[in-house]
Formats: C-alpha cells, structure tokens, sequence
C-alpha cells in the first residue's frame, strides 16, 4: 500500500498547487538576508524554495520566462495540514526598480522584508564578495579585481546605476515598496538589531506573516552565513569621506521611514 501510495504521490505531483512566498525579503545585499532566510526556513510550517535567492521578479529574462517558471522553483502545497508557507528571498529586489511592482501584481498579499546596513560597511562587504570570486566556480564572471579603493573612487567619479554605492540609496528603494504594499506589509529592520536580536526579529517577521512565532526551534542565533574575511583594511580617511558621501541619503532614509534607524556597527 504504502509504494502505490507513494506512486500515485509522483504521478500526482505536476497536477498539485504550489506554495506562493507570503514573505519576501528583498533585501539589502550583504545585510544579513541569508542567515535570516536560513533562520525562517527553520520555523516548522515554512517549505523551503529550490534555493535562497529566487531573482525572478528582479530580472528581466528570467521574469519573461512567466509565472509558470516562478512556480516551480516552489515547493509543492502538502497534501495534509494547513498554514504552510514558504519565502522568495532575494537582495536584488529591493534596487531593482521593476521588482516591487512585479511582486505587487503577483504576491500582492505577501509580507516584505528588508533589513538595512550601514551602507558603508554593506559597500565595503558588497565589495569585499565580489573581490574574492575569482576562482569561484559559479561567479567567476563576476570577479573584481580592483582593490576597494580603487572601486570607490570609480563610483564616486562616475557613479553605475547598481554600483556598491547606488544599492545603499535606501530611501528611494524603501519607498517604492511603501507607496505599492502599505506600511503596514513592509517590515524595516536594521542590520544591528538583527544581529543582536535574532529571536524579537523572527517573531515580528513570523507574526506579520501568520506563523505561530512560538514554533522556531532553540539556539536560533547560532545561524550564521556568508560570512567572509576581509581582504584588505579600510582607509580611514576613505571612510570618513564615504560617510560624507551618504549622510544626505541617510537623512533621506529617516524621512521616508518617520522615524531615525540605528544602523550603528561595532568597529
């Protein structure tokens, strides 16, 4: 019995619904979004996708390929139980203007996510990743060889419009997912507080997604992920004149949001 079961399961497979992500985190790149994803996927109603980081909704071929596409990078809706979710979560989404509204018109009932570094250390670790790809075996097309300084001074010169130092213009990125989702299904969360507070980010995230936030296992904040050595120090100097460079789009971040965000790190 249990092997027809099982037979009919397969054959049955291509015929049942899929999950839809109800939480989306879109971002930021190098803010800790793969450890949080890793710490969600833990709660005993999530389903994982195929892999983290979806990019669908962020990239213009793959999101021509159609929904049909999307679904099956998604698990399979269980044949028993209720509350099952599962989660998209890809840091492009937040810079890339089409995202939001493509997620919008497709998981319009979803929650958003976005946590948000200090964007001069997320530039820096933005940096410092696509510096050590040069013999990786999947993103090695992407490798940088330029030395930090070297790329900030390029961007401040002429600056790329998804450059390390474009993708930390928050306010703008925060703002496009406030006017299409609501306050209310955009949760901002900063990178320190996510790091020293893991368990109070999860029940948030949890709560305003319709999980019991009760259910996530102990010892949650041993996750840790993509974490990498740094290639070289900063430059103070360099530092001091980056943080000149952003402290008009950080006061513009504190305006769209309301209220100031503590993006303060450790040194």
């Amino acid at each position: 019995m249990s092997s027809l079961f099982q037979l009919a399961k397969r054959l049955a497979a291509p015929l049942r619904p899929r999950l839809l992500p109800s939480i989306v985190i879109v971002g930021a790149q190098k803010a800790g979004t793969s450890a949080l994803f890793s710490m969600l996927v833990r709660h005993p109603r999530v389903i994982a996708p195929v892999e983290k980081e979806l990019t669908f909704f962020g990239n213009d071929n793959t999101y021509a390929l159609g929904m049909a596409h999307y679904r099956r990078m998604l698990p399979l809706r269980p044949l028993r139980g209720s509350g099952w979710a599962t989660l998209d979560a890809t840091p492009n989404y937040l810079y890339r203007p089409a995202a939001a509204g493509r997620i919008r018109r497709h998981l319009p009932g979803a929650q958003i996510v976005a946590v948000l570094r200090d964007p001069v250390k997320r530039a820096r670790s933005d940096w410092n990743m696509f510096h050590q790809f040069q013999a990786h075996p999947r993103y090695a097309h992407l490798y940088d060889p330029r030395s930090f300084a070297e790329a900030m001074a390029d961007e401040l010169a002429d600056p790329p419009p998804f450059g390390y130092l474009a993708r930390g213009h928050y306010a703008p990125q925060v703002e496009r997912y406030f006017s299409l989702f609501g306050r209310d299904r955009v949760l901002i969360i900063g990178y320190p507080e996510l790091k020293a507070s893991p368990e109070a980010v999860l029940r948030r995230i949890a709560g305003a997604a319709g999980l019991d936030p009760g259910l996530f296992p102990d010892r949650i904040r041993e996750v840790k992920a993509n974490v990498r050595a740094y290639a070289e120090p900063v430059d103070a100097a360099l530092e001091e004149r980056l943080r000149a460079y952003y402290a008009p789009h950080l006061r513009e971040l504190d305006e769209v949001l309301g209220e100031p965000l503590d993006l303060r790190e450790g040194r």
